[in-house]
C-alpha cells in the first residue's frame, strides 16, 4: 500500500513539471547614466548620446532600471544600493567621475564608493577622456590606478589609430575604424588581476597581439568587475550610444549572466543571434 502512495506520488510530481516555468530566471541589470558633468564630449551632445543609449535599453532582455541622465545628488545612494556582490550593475559615464563616489582625488590611501561599487564585482563604461581621470584634473592618473589598483598604468597616446576586431564587426556593427586619444594599455595589465575579455578595436585589428585598445572590455579576474571603454576621444562625434548599447546588448548581458532564455537555447545561442534590432 505505501509503495502504491510513493508511485502515484512520483507519476503526480512528473504530470506537474511540464507546467512549471520553462525560462531561466535571471537577475537583471541596473544602469545608471551619469551626465551631470562630463569631460571632451559636451554636455548637451553627451545627453543626446545617453538618450540614445537609454532608448536601446530600456525594456531589452537582461536589463532592469535604467536611470536617465542621473543627477549628481542620487548617484551616491544609487552607488551604495547596489554595491552587492557580482551584481553587474553599471555606470555609464562621459570622461567625469563624479566625486560624491569618487572623492580621493591624488589620495591614493584613500577607499571610495566607487571602489567598493567595483570591488563587489560591478561595472563602469567610459567615454570622452581618461577612465576616472575627473575633470579639471580633480584625480588625474590616481584615479584608474587606484581603481584597478595598478600603480603605474597610464592611458595616454593621442589619435592612436583603431581598427575593428572580427568580434567588434560582429557584435558591435556601427563601430568603425577611427582614432582614439586615451586607449587601454593592454601591455599594462600583465601579471595583475586584470585581463582583456574582449577588443571590439584594437591597433592591430585584432585582440591577442595587441597592445592598445577601445571600445574593449578588461575584466578583474578575482572580482568579475569590469572596465569598459567606448570611444575615449576628444570631440569626435562618435555614434557612442549606439555603440555603447550595441556592447551592452550583443555581449555584456550574456557575459553577466543576466539573460532570461529558454533552457534548450542556452547552450547553443550564438552572440549574433542577440544583437540589436531595429
Amino acid at each position: 500500500m505505501r509503495l502504491s502512495i510513493i508511485v502515484a506520488g512520483i507519476l503526480c510530481a512528473a504530470m506537474v513539471v511540464p507546467l512549471a516555468p520553462t525560462t531561466t530566471a535571471a537577475d537583471k541589470i541596473d544602469i545608471f547614466i551619469y551626465t551631470d558633468t562630463v569631460q571632451w564630449i559636451g554636455q548637451a551632445k553627451a545627453k543626446e548620446e545617453a538618450e540614445i543609449l537609454a532608448d536601446h535599453l530600456k525594456g531589452a532582455n537582461g536589463i532592469g532600471e535604467v536611470i536617465l541622465h542621473g543627477p549628481a545628488k542620487d548617484v551616491e545612494a544609487w552607488t551604495k544600493e547596489h554595491a552587492v556582490d557580482k551584481g553587474h550593475h553599471l555606470i555609464v559615464l562621459f570622461g567625469d567621475v563624479p566625486p560624491e563616489i569618487y572623492d580621493a582625488g591624488k589620495d591614493k590611501n584613500k577607499d571610495t564608493l566607487a571602489e567598493e561599487f567595483l570591488d563587489a564585482g560591478n561595472s563602469f563604461s567610459n567615454s570622452a577622456d581618461y577612465f576616472f581621470w575627473g575633470q579639471g584634473g580633480r584625480n588625474e592618473a590616481n584615479g584608474l590606478q587606484n581603481m584597478m589598483d595598478i600603480p603605474d598604468i597610464v592611458q595616454w597616446d593621442d589619435d592612436t589609430p583603431m581598427k575593428v576586431t572580427k568580434e567588434g564587426k560582429e557584435l558591435t556593427p556601427t563601430l568603425k575604424a577611427y582614432a582614439t586619444d586615451r586607449p587601454f594599455h593592454l601591455d599594462q595589465i600583465e601579471d595583475t588581476d586584470w585581463e582583456l575579455e574582449i577588443a571590439f578595436a584594437t591597433e592591430t585589428g585584432n585582440g591577442n597581439d595587441a597592445n592598445r585598445c577601445d571600445p574593449c572590455i578588461v575584466r578583474n579576474t578575482e572580482t568579475d568587475a569590469r572596465l569598459i571603454q567606448v570611444y575615449q576621444t576628444n570631440n569626435g562625434g562618435e555614434p557612442m550610444g549606439d555603440v555603447i548599447a550595441e556592447i551592452i546588448l550583443n555581449y555584456y548581458v550574456e557575459a553577466a549572466g543576466t539573460l532570461d532564455i529558454e533552457p534548450q537555447d542556452k547552450l547553443p545561442i550564438l552572440w549574433g543571434d542577440i544583437k540589436i534590432r531595429r
